[in-house]
Order: C-alpha cells, then structure tokens, then sequence
C-alpha cells in the first residue's frame, strides 16, 4: 500500500469505484482505494441494478442520462463489460393523477435530453405482450436504459481506474482518519497508513462508522428491501427462441410494485407501506457479502397484485429470495460533497437511486474535487443540506418515510409528516391558532399559508392548482393592498464581527459592503462565477456585520463563513440562528402600522430603504430594516417576538392587515421579477446571466469568480435570466425544469421556477434563454403541450 497518494475513497462499492475511476479520467494516478472486505461486499452486490432515467428532478435526471450514456461506453473504455441491459422501462399510469406526473415528467425529460415516449394501452402491450393492460391509462417509456449487473460495473469501473494508476487496497479497513495542520489527512488502516490530500467517503451501510472518525452525523440510514426471482417461464423461453428483445423494467406504482425480466424468469419487487431501517447504530462487523432471512409475508400483498398484472408470475415458482440492506437518506437524495467544517474531506453517501446514479455521482464528485466546482448544480444533493436537527433517530424516521414513499404519486409542494414539528419559532402556536398550514424547512415549522375561518387547515397538492390557489391569493392581494405579516424566524443568522470582519466578507462576497447602519444584498460566487450564496448584509457597527441567508443553506453559508475564517483572533464568527426571530411587515399601509407600535421616527426623511436602526417595538427592543419602498423587517431577540406580533396585531385590528405564509411570498417574489436562491440562481448559470452585473463591485480584486466574470462580459454573455408569462394553461403553472422554445423551433432555454401571480392575474415563469433568443415569440412546455410565452416587466 502507497504512503502517499492524493486522495483516499473510502469504500469498495460501486459508488466508490465510480469516484476512482473519475478521479483518474480527470488525470489524478496517484489515487487509493479502501475497502474493508472485498469490492461489491456492502448492498452493491446484491443490488436489483436497474438503471432508470425516470424522475422530476432535474439534477438526478442529468446524473442518469451520464451514467447511462457511461454505462454504454464503459466495456469500450475499460475492456471489461458491465453487464448492461439496453432494454427500457416502462412506467404505468392506472390512476388520472399519474397521468399529471408523467405530463410533468415530459417537461423535465426534454429539457435534460432524455428520451422518453408516452404510450397508450395498445403500445403497451406491443412491447409487454405478458402483461395484462386492464385499468391502464398510459405509460411513459424510457427506451435507453435498463438493468446492469452491479458487480460487473463495480468491476468495470475498478479496471479503468486501475488502468488509470489507481490502487486498489481489499481488506483494507480505515480505522482513523486524522486532519493534519496543512489540510491533508493522515488515513490510518489496519494494513498501514496513508498521507493524503483529500478523502472520499463512499462506505454506503458504513457512513455512520467511517463520518464518526471524523465526528460528523450520518443522515444515512440502510433501510430492508426485498425482491424475488422466479423459475424459468414458458412465454420468455419461446421469445427467447423466436428472437425477441428482452422485456422492459415494468413499474406499476399504484400497485407498488416492478418487475423485470431475469434470463429466463421475472424478478419482481415492492417498496412495501412500512419501510423498516436497520444497523441504525452500526453494521456488524462480519456483516460482508450477507442478506437477512427471506420474509415474504410483507411481499405476499404486492406479488399478488403483481400476478394480476403479470399473471405468469403465478405459474413460476420462486428461485431466489433477496432480503438486504439498501442505504437511503431522509429525503430521498444522496448525501455528496464537501462535509461540513472539513477540508478536503468529501462525502458520496446515502444514495437511494443505487446503481442508477453511481455513474453520475462518481462524475460529478470527481469535478468537484478536481476542478473546486461540480460542473452542474449539485445543491439537492449537497449533503450540508442537513443540520444538527437531522440526529440519528430523526434521520431514521424520515428515511423510512422517503422509503415508504418511494411509489405514492409525489404531489407538489407536499410537505411530509414525519419528524414534525421539530423547531418552532415563539409565536407558532399563535400562528396555527390563526390557521397557518405549516411546512418544514431545514426541521423548521414555516407557515405556507393560512386557512380563513371554516375552511380545513390542509394541503391537498396536485400538479394543477390545489385547494390553496384561492387563499394565497386573497394572501397577496391584502398584503398588497394592506399590510401583511410574515413570520420569517427560520431564516439563518450569522454575526460576523472583529477589526476584520469587512475584509473578511470582501474576500467572499462581489457587492460592495453596506455602509454603517445600512444594509445591502450581498453575493458569494464559485470560481465560474456562479451564484454560491445570497445573503442580506446588515453593517451594525464599525466591526460588526449581521448576515441572513435561507434556512435551507444554514450549515451550507456557515460551511463557506468558517473556511474563510483568517488564522488569527481577527474575526468572531456567531450562528444566531434561532436565538434571534423576526417579522416581515409590508404593503402600502406597513409604516403606518409600524408607527402604531414605536415612538420612533420612520419617516421617509428618517428611514430611508436600506436603512437599519434599533427601535422600541411595543416595550421590546428590536432591530428595524427597512428593505425596499413599502418592505421592513423587525428583528429581535427570540423571547421577544411574542410580545411583538401580538403587538402589531392589536395595533393592525380593522386596519386591513393580514397573516400571509410562503407560498404567498413566492406569488409576490415572482411579480416582481425578483430571482430566488436555490432556484433562479443557481451555479448552472453565472451572476451575469441572472443580471447582477450591474450591483458587482469589479473594482476589487480579491473575490472568487472575478475573472471568470469580466472573461464572459468581454466575450459575451451567453444567457439571459427572463421573466415569462404564459398563456392559455388556464388550471396549472410552471414549476421549474421546463424547457423553453422560440416557437415551433428549437429549444433555447429551461424555467427556473414558476408559479402565479394573484395581484396581476398573470402565469408567470423565470428561466434562462440563450441571450440571441431572449426577445423572440416564445414558447413552454407544459404538461405535455407547449404555451406561448412573453418576456414581461414586474409587477
């Protein structure tokens, strides 16, 4: 075994080789691998091995379309034939609501690339002459991908790393890993030890072990799934003889149930109602190359669906029984890139879509690490999505959950139960008192919306506009025209203070800092010159600087401040998150409502936007923003927003106030133009694409992505962020990952987001255009069918 090396994966399964293998594609030889038993020992090798482009997100289905186009490839670039199985898959829709989802799967399908066809009943049973077709509406068929054999890619994918230079060290197992002062890590297993620049952590059912080394939570958690093989079926050898394809993966999710064929038989499984984690504290030790004792009862329901569509399944008798661990993760998404609070160590974990993504995690992983960006956006899949909230137990609960949901028909904007409520701000019970319908957001209960007086505080999602739409409209239309209050204590809080603390954050953000007592929008870039970050800058003091970001990037925006941190006692660095809360109060009449709960002066002379102030709000002090015209924000400590909600709301009785929640929030956002983080921008396209040139502070030299910036405005700026609205989709909106097409041509751009717009009555989309096209007739696919589409001003 080498001394040195530059990286270390940890882990021999597929997903470790996947990372090895890239690693040494972007030319790193000098690379290692570690495995405690043998490759394939974890879930790889008894996993089902299909490989499905089937999804809604749009960063999986471009991982997919690389690890199938990979897969293709591989046995060319590595002389070792993965064992892949082109022969499709067939999804099947037996309730209308299904057929909701594939019209929105076809949007997102065809602005990543990915072939698919929507088939009827008749084509169906063309290409599944064994099924039977009674109750099925369509399917949706994806003719390029298939199964693989797990060990086989495994295999694969361990000969072109070798080939590559990498070292591949069997019963090996890391028993330490130790940050050294200038980064790197000393690895210590029980063959030797390794100094080395970075690690990669792929140990799949052991990421609770191996992340403990280095004292991180592992939010993955193996979960049981089972699946049978059957004996050789008439019907399959006579097509076998007669020289006919292989079968589809057929999945019906109403029934919960796949089915595929296996040489000679079928191979059918089910993600049954009550997902059941295991080795939740750790695998045992002799825990290689095993499977649990076969339990079929659970099965027995959904075989016997299974048979009623199928019914030579009743006829074959069972070969096989397969009964493993599976690693999934909280939310159904894997677990990858940089770990929270280290350097140069890196997590591809808890990956729920298997063999699938191996291909693209792998990819991307090896992107990351070389190049110091991934080459699209990874953020669903960063796994400092997840906080200290997201323990053991909690992880293990949503992780059975996610499991459980694995085939129920996903609704839009379906806020799951499980693990709630969690974190709760001071005035929650006030607000479900009022009718807030909450949601959770990084374990934080935000209210979506309210539920006026005799209606059911409750979500009924659809991919048409749900029982909501009317609400969150009424929502903005008062906030609009009145005052509204939100509360928005989720959001996360950094202070960030010391004699340099401004030289600090110019290191990170392009905008100019705020002056003292003002507050300003400010933008951390990658090296490309993508958007990473978006805060809001308050500058407090001389040394002191409030940062407030979105409560899903909490550990992610504390990850960027604590590694930017100087090696001297320059800069203290505060998570306020939670200890301080706040109210947003806005709309026309919000002065005059402020100004019933302060003596203090908020004139337009006094408190110009932009301005930061302490105030007396009620008896309590507090933090006043003004954000924009009619925008302000109050900003307390946690034990006194209490004191002033109840404050404002005594103060807004017969005054045209309202409550209003997020997704009225969003509504208004869109009207504006205004892009949101996570979603409009995003490191798939630059801070110039999304029109931020104009507030970047070129003149300093010294933050990230400044030169891949002033590169793409003197060659040209390929892409342009638009706001669209969209005509003739009377019942249903955009929602994101769309494509966009100047008309009856070619596709020129894809929606980043969407939704409606209740004040103006308009269906509204933002997205980016190549900049050629950003001005043409266009036009967005939408469930199935394409709408015209035209560039408007905000609201």
């Amino acid at each position: 075994m080498k001394a040195y090396a530059r990286a270390v994966v940890v882990g021999g399964g597929v997903v470790g080789c996947s990372v090895l293998y890239h690693l040494t594609q972007k030319g790193w030889s000098d690379v290692v691998l570690c495995e405690r038993n043998e490759l394939t020992a974890g879930s790889t090798w008894h996993a089902i091995g299909h490989v499905i482009l089937y999804t809604l997100n749009d960063t999986i289905s471009r991982l997919n379309q690389y690890g199938v186009d990979l897969y293709k490839q591989l046995e060319h670039k590595t002389g070792q034939n993965p064992g892949f199985h082109v022969c499709g898959n067939l999804r099947l829709a037996t309730h209308p609501d299904r057929l909701n989802e594939f019209k929105r799967y076809l949007s997102v399908a065809r602005a990543a690339g990915v072939r698919v066809e929507m088939l009827g009943p008749d084509e169906i049973r063309e290409i599944w002459p064994l099924m039977q077709t009674d109750g099925v509406l369509a399917g949706v068929y994806n003719p390029e991908d298939g199964h693989i054999s797990p060990a086989d890619l495994t295999q694969a994918l361990a000969a072109g790393a070798r080939h590559g230079g990498a070292q591949i060290c069997r019963q090996t197992e890391v028993t330490a890993l130790q940050q050294r002062p200038g980064g790197g890590w000393l690895v210590k297993t029980n063959q030797g030890e390794i100094i080395c620049e970075h690690v990669i952590s792929c140990s799949g059912n052991h990421t609770r072990q191996t992340l403990a080394l280095v004292g991180l939570d592992a939010q993955s958690v193996p979960v049981r799934h089972q699946f049978i093989v059957t004996g050789d079926i008439p019907a399959l050898v006579e097509r076998r003889a007669a020289g006919l394809p292989e079968l589809p993966v057929m999945r019906d999710p109403e029934g919960s149930f796949y089915v595929r064929q296996e040489g000679f038989g079928l191979a059918m499984g089910c993600y049954e109602e009550k997902g059941t984690t295991v080795f939740v504290d750790e695998v045992p030790p002799d825990f290689s190359f095993q499977l649990f004792p076969d339990d079929l009862d659970p099965l027995l329901p959904y075989l016997e669906k299974a048979a009623q569509r199928v019914p030579d399944l009743e006829i074959a008798g069972i070969k096989n029984v397969v009964n493993g661990p599976m690693p999934y993760t909280p939310d159904d998404m894997p677990t990858v890139g940089p770990a929270y609070g280290l350097r140069n160590f890196w997590l591809a974990e808890g990956n729920p879509f298997g063999i699938t993504l191996a291909g693209g995690i792998g990819w991307q992983m090896a992107e990351w690490i070389v190049e110091g960006e991934p080459g699209i956006d990874m953020w669903p899949c960063d796994s400092r999505r997840y906080g200290k909230f997201a323990t053991r137990k909690y992880s293990a609960l949503k992780t059975e959950e996610a499991y459980e949901h694995t085939y129920l028909l996903p609704k839009p904007e379906e806020e799951l139960p499980a693990g709630r409520p969690l974190k709760t701000s001071p005035i929650h019970d006030l607000l479900a008192a009022r009718g807030a319908v909450f949601g959770a957001v990084y374990g934080w209960e935000r209210p979506n919306w309210f539920a006026p007086d005799g209606v059911e505080p409750r979500d009924n999602c659809s991919f048409r506009r749900p029982n909501y739409f009317n609400h969150v409209g009424e929502e903005c239309r008062r906030a609009r025209s009145g005052a509204g209050i939100a509360d928005v204590s989720h959001a996360a809080r950094f202070l960030v203070s010391g004699f340099g603390a401004a030289q600090m954050l110019e290191g990170i953000l392009c905008t100019r800092l705020p002056e003292e007592g003002r507050t300003a929008a400010g933008y951390a870039l990658t090296a490309e010159g993508m958007v990473r970050s978006e805060f809001s800058v308050m500058h407090e003091a001389a040394d002191r600087f409030l940062l407030i970001s979105a409560a899903a990037a909490e550990r992610y925006d504390l990850d960027l401040l604590l590694k930017n941190l100087p090696g001297d006692a320059s800069v203290r660095l505060d998570n306020l998150t939670g200890s301080e809360a706040a109210l947003t109060v806005s709309g026309p009449k919000a002065r005059e409502l402020l100004s019933r709960v302060t003596e203090s002066d908020l004139s337009e002379k006094a408190f110009p936007p932009g301005t930061v102030q302490n105030i007396t709000a009620g008896l309590a002090p507090a933090r006043a923003v003004r954000l924009a015209l009619s925008d302000w924000c109050i900003h307390s400590r946690s034990e006194y927003l209490r004191h002033i909600f109840l404050a404002l709301e005594e103060a807004g009785k017969n005054r045209q106030t309202t409550l209003y929640g997020a997704r009225a929030e969003n509504s208004l956002r869109l009207e504006k133009a205004i892009p949101g983080w996570g979603s409009d921008l995003i490191r798939s396209f630059s801070a110039c694409a999304a029109g931020l040139q104009g507030i970047i502070d070129f003149s300093r030299t010294s933050f990230r992505g400044r030169q891949a910036l002033l590169d793409e405005l003197e060659r040209g700026v390929r892409h342009r962020l638009v706001c669209l609205e969209v005509f003739g989709n009377d019942d249903f909106d955009a929602r994101g990952a769309e494509p966009i097409r100047v008309k009856g041509g070619k596709v020129v751009g894809r929606t980043t987001s969407g939704g409606y717009g209740h004040c103006t009555a308009r269906s509204l989309a933002m997205g980016y255009v190549d900049a050629g096209h950003a001005d043409a007739k266009l036009e967005i696919f939408l469930m199935g069918d394409w709408y015209k589409a035209k560039e408007v001003e905000h609201g």
